[in-house]
């Protein structure tokens, strides 16, 4: 299931259907039915308004590679604000933006380029990871993570990071500030998921490590789009079918029809699919050459005198020695601009 579609479904059903209960909030008020309630409209408007993109595990896998030639490999560290200084140049399409794309896919992916290990137990706790970036405040840019926990069931964002704009505008990492959403924390603790506060921080911590490292891969697909180059395809399809539509209408579940319009999918064009190509050959060529004894890079060696021990004088012609570069390995990485 597409999660933007589950988060739709389960609160619409919940406006129509749902009685919300009082909760004791992470401040210790309590949170109203109708707080809760309010939450539920703001995020099915807010995804109603979105421009929906929901990328397909080739284009999340080239997109993450794009950032790891700017951030550098974990092994580099590099410093933070390379990759802060890139993302904020990035134009956003649009002011109310939602991404998406198979977080467990990507992590595969991710140790297939050698940048992580995952266990099978790991990598069966991810499922659809969805951003929400709402960059209609003059002032901030807020960020939202909603991560899915089986086809049904969905984690709501426990936590918005809101990013300061600069008087340009644009994003200013040294001054964010995170709030709490008291409606989701609150239900998570009348579950017993947070049962005091050492686990609220622990949680929040864990949170906010996923946010802010994911995050930049839609920065990615910002700055891919506004390219225009081939590195990315795009198709608008509608997100309910017509016989969906038609039985939501029937019904008056109008929520379905307002909220769930239609998305873009985003695959890899012939452009990103070379660099993904070229990635994977010279992945294969340095293992090759680090298992190995490396032969010395073919080269000229200028004319000379070898003595020997016993007296003998050999001039030597100049001469090569050496291997060729293999020309079988691809050396084309593209990648877009901004």
């Amino acid at each position: 299931m597409i999660l933007y579609k589950t988060i739709a479904l389960k609160f619409g059903h919940h406006l129509e259907n749902g009685q919300p209960v009082n909760m004791r909030g992470p401040d210790g008020k309590l949170v109203s039915p109708e707080e809760t309630r309010q939450h539920w409209r703001n995020v099915l408007g807010d995804l109603s308004s979105a421009k929906i993109y929901l990328l397909d595990h080739n284009a999340a896998n080239y997109l993450d590679s794009l950032r790891m030639d700017v951030q550098g490999m974990p092994w580099e560290n590099r410093p933070e604000s390379f990759i802060q200084n890139y993302v904020r140049d990035v134009d956003f399409p649009r002011d109310l933006i939602w991404v998406e794309y198979d977080d467990r896919k990507l992590w595969e992916d991710r140790a297939r380029r050698g940048l992580s290990t995952q266990s099978e137990v790991d990598l069966s706790n991810r499922h659809q990871r969805g951003f929400l970036f709402d960059n209609r405040s003059p002032e901030k840019l807020t960020v939202r993570l909603f991560s899915s926990i089986t086809d049904a069931l969905f984690q709501d964002a426990p936590f918005a990071l809101e990013i300061s704009k600069a008087e340009d505008g644009r994003p200013d990492f040294g001054n964010v500030r995170w709030t709490p959403q008291r409606t989701v924390i609150a239900g998570l603790m009348r579950a017993g998921f947070l049962p005091n506060e050492s686990s609220v921080r622990e949680h929040f911590k864990e949170h906010k490590g996923h946010l802010t490292y994911e995050m930049v891969v839609g920065f990615m697909l910002f700055a891919a789009l506004a390219a225009r180059e081939d590195d990315l395809l795009s198709e608008e399809v509608a997100s309910l079918t017509s016989s969906q539509a038609k039985t939501a209408r029937k019904f008056g579940k109008t929520w379905m029809t307002e909220t769930l319009k239609s998305h873009v999918t985003v695959r890899i064009g012939p452009a990103a699919e070379r660099h993904l190509t070229e990635q994977k050959a010279r992945r294969r060529f340095e293992a090759g050459q680090a298992a190995s004894r490396a032969a010395p890079t073919e080269h000229w060696v200028a004319e000379h005198e070898r003595r020997y021990s016993n007296g003998k004088v050999v001039r030597v012609r100049q001469h090569k020695r050496g291997q060729s570069p293999d020309r079988a390995l691809p050396t084309r990485v593209v990648g877009p601009s901004i």
